[in-house]
């Protein structure tokens, strides 16, 4: 049903050896792994097996999913599409559609999305989208107000982010203490995540009207921390801690704790540093190290943290939707949630690639998959229903 890693293993294993050898193996894949989405075909895996239903089976590229307060699934499409989904049924319905505005183009799209917290009385919905202004192309974060069903009343927030097809982030997550984390992704252009002055590349945190909050490292500046490849994967653990998951290239996914200031390396240190050339650059320069990198990579999308007992071999763990590895993975963390001290893999090429992942009130986990490329852009991606797991 799951593979586990050995405690030995683990607390043994050396990054080092592991980059000898996948830097070796990479010179006869490179032309394949080009992509941090790599293409590779889902297989039957007969020793794992879940109580699992299929809520819905025909959106395309569905990237951010989240527990609506309504207790519907509220789901963006990269093409430009906002959904509301019973997760009962699988009836859908359309409460926006961008598809005039939003330019998809490999990567890019509509993707993060966060609610207000008092959705109640601030129906308001906060959406990442890329779009083309003449030959410009721009990442924006809008807000809108949910009314009669539908999204309307557009305010844009923070506009002209650069974009490309490739490396936009972004996740988005609404703090406890009201502000919004924005990651954006260097784009394609590594140079830019160690500068200050562009918001590619970065964590950004912004007030919830689009202001810069006044305790931010510079409080003109709404980047939060920087050195950023491309994080697609962003939560506020119940610690208080920021926890992100970042695409590396061909080397180095990682998890990061981002803290405010704090310089994540990229592209001067990979993962941890243990290199000559990380070595010299971090004496001049403070990095911050990730809590945990994979290499070969994993294409890590999602995180979030499971508190509920309604699946008990994923309490109190950090879950992470795997691209790449089209694998569930359920972390431990130390008691201060700084130090990575195990993993499990579930599901793995069983449901093709896992995008998105998102925990009902009552425990019930839900999976959105990807197919088994990032280029695959058909009305064939699905949402699941995970009740629990069986041996």
């Amino acid at each position: 049903m799951k593979k586990e890693m050995p405690e030995e293993d683990f607390y043994n294993m050396k990054k080092n050896s592991l980059k000898t050898s996948f830097w070796l193996l990479s010179i006869l894949l490179i032309l394949g792994c080009s992509n941090d989405e790599e293409t590779i075909e889902p297989v039957d895996d007969q020793d794992q097996t879940a109580a699992n239903r299929t809520v819905v089976s025909n959106l395309s590229v569905p990237w951010e999913m989240l527990w609506g307060p309504d207790d519907f699934l509220w789901v963006t499409e990269r093409g430009g599409r906002v959904n509301r989904i019973d997760p009962e049924t699988g009836e859908r319905v359309v409460i926006a559609d961008l598809t005039g505005t939003v330019e998809q183009s490999g990567e890019s799209g509509l993707l993060g999305m966060a609610l207000h917290p008092d959705f109640s009385s601030s129906p308001f919905v906060y959406l990442v989208y890329t779009y083309r202004n003449g030959s410009s192309f721009n990442e924006r974060l809008a807000r809108f107000t949910y009314t009669d069903g539908s999204l309307g009343s557009e305010t844009i927030l923070l506009d002209n982010i650069p974009a490309g097809s490739r490396h936009n982030g972004s996740r988005i997550v609404i703090t406890p203490e009201s502000f919004i984390l924005m990651t954006t992704g260097d784009i394609g252009n590594s140079s830019l995540s160690q500068d200050v002055n562009s918001l590619v590349g970065k964590l950004l945190r912004l007030n919830l009207d689009g202001g810069i909050p006044s305790d931010n490292p510079d409080p003109n500046s709404y980047v939060y921390s920087i050195g950023h490849r491309n994080a697609q994967g962003l939560m506020v653990h119940p610690n208080g801690m920021i926890y992100s998951s970042e695409h590396g290239p061909s080397s180095d996914d990682e998890i990061n704790i981002t803290e405010a200031g704090g310089n994540y390396g990229w592209p001067n240190v990979l993962g941890t540093i243990d290199t000559p050339d990380e070595n010299a650059f971090a004496l001049n320069t403070p990095v911050v190290e990730s809590i945990i990198d994979w290499t070969p990579t994993i294409a890590p999308s999602d995180i979030m943290w499971y508190p509920s007992d309604q699946i008990p071999e994923w309490t109190d763990r950090l879950l992470l939707a795997s691209l790449r590895e089209q694998t569930l993975f359920a972390i431990t963390l130390s008691e201060d949630g700084r130090q990575v001290v195990g993993e499990q893999r579930y599901f793995e090429r069983e449901f093709g690639r896992i995008r998105d992942i998102v925990m009902a009130p009552d425990g019930r986990l839900f999976i959105a998959t990807n197919g088994s490329s990032f280029s695959d852009n058909s009305n064939t991606h699905s949402i699941i229903e995970i009740n629990r797991l069986s041996d």
